[in-house]
């Protein structure tokens, strides 16, 4: 993989022919992260770009300048609709987990291709996928993340085990927060624990997002008619060790998404030791790291979430799973046979 990276252009009026060699410079930029995205099997917003173009001589005080350059890409038509991940809304995920019985299964099979028997016999049994995922478990698991690079990186082990996820933006939205809560009863009157798993920067509010989300779930327990009582939040992600093993970039600051000064003396936040930012300064200073920055080591990042999901499921409850609709398939094809005996018998 490598990023070749536009020239800095200076302010003020350009020599002659520098506009149409910038314009060639994009395009070699263009070129480079089609190719760079052959090597990723996840969708990137143009923030998680620039981590890896960091990896290519892009400074950290020049991500803004890397993503106005990805910007004019696009506008150039050097890199097509849909090739930059679009930050989101507070959107919940959620992920299909229906049940159906083999019966049912085979009744609607039959009735759709009755007119083509073979594939009726020969086939059809492979599709059936009517066991829920979650009806197996003991618990119900949902998913937070701070950063929507996150939520596409780790999409396919969402699906994998039909888990709701969504990116918080902040703290996320009172209606985003109704959704979890209703999938959270429904599991919880099935006699499931919630768990909460939520991915998010190396800051202080990121080291306190467990805690902020439980009390934010019992703030909204009138609305979303929920009582969180029974929910375990528990914060994944971003560790000091991870971050200085894995050469993750710090960001020089503690700014807020609103653009003040946590570190300031006058910031209400250090005044009132608000999520305990004064204790935060004092152990690794005036940092902190986002949690996109994992986009760098997408493995280690997924092996996170494997490793919280294996914790409340165990090692083997996917495969159980897989088992689980093989039996059905089996079931489902001894019924198709019956059925098209039944009627040879009748003829």
């Amino acid at each position: 993989m490598n990023i070749r990276l536009p020239d800095i252009r200076k302010p003020g009026g350009q020599k002659k022919g520098a506009e149409e060699k910038y314009i060639n410079q994009l395009q070699m930029l263009a070129e480079d992260m089609k190719e760079a995205q052959r090597e990723i099997d996840f969708s990137m917003s143009a923030r998680g770009w620039c981590y890896i173009m960091e990896q290519f001589g892009l400074e950290k005080s020049d991500f803004e300048r890397g993503q106005i350059w990805i910007n004019q890409c696009r506008l150039y038509g050097l890199l097509e609709p849909g090739f930059i991940l679009e930050e989101e809304g507070h959107e919940v995920e959620g992920q299909s987990d229906k049940s159906q019985s083999v019966e049912a299964f085979v009744k609607d099979q039959y009735e759709m291709w009755q007119t083509a028997g073979d594939y009726f016999k020969d086939y059809s049994w492979c599709r059936y996928d009517g066991i829920s995922f979650w009806e197996a478990q003991d618990c119900y698991i949902q998913l937070l993340v701070e950063k929507s690079d996150l939520k596409s990186l780790f999409r396919g082990i969402c699906g994998q085990y039909r888990i709701p996820v969504a990116n918080l933006r902040g703290w996320g939205s009172m209606e985003q927060k109704a959704v979890m809560a209703e999938n959270f009863q429904l599991a919880e009157e099935g006699g499931k624990t919630p768990i909460l798993l939520a991915c998010g920067d190396f800051d202080p509010p990121g080291l306190c997002i467990s805690d902020v989300l439980k009390k934010q779930f019992e703030e909204y327990s009138t609305f979303t008619g929920w009582s969180p009582a029974n929910l375990i939040v528990k914060r994944i992600g971003l560790s000091y060790n991870f971050i200085q093993n894995n050469n993750l970039t710090w960001v020089d600051n503690l700014l807020t998404g609103s653009g003040k000064d946590m570190s300031n003396p006058n910031h209400e936040f250090y005044k009132k030791n608000v999520y305990g930012v004064r204790e935060y300064i004092a152990k690794y200073g005036v940092r902190k790291c986002e949690a996109n920055a994992i986009v760098i080591v997408p493995e280690l990042g997924r092996k996170m979430l494997q490793d919280a999901v294996d914790e409340w499921l165990g090692k083997d409850a996917y495969k159980s799973y897989l088992s689980a609709i093989e039996t059905g398939q089996s079931r489902a094809k001894e019924l198709i046979e019956d059925k098209i005996n039944n009627e040879y018998e009748e003829e």
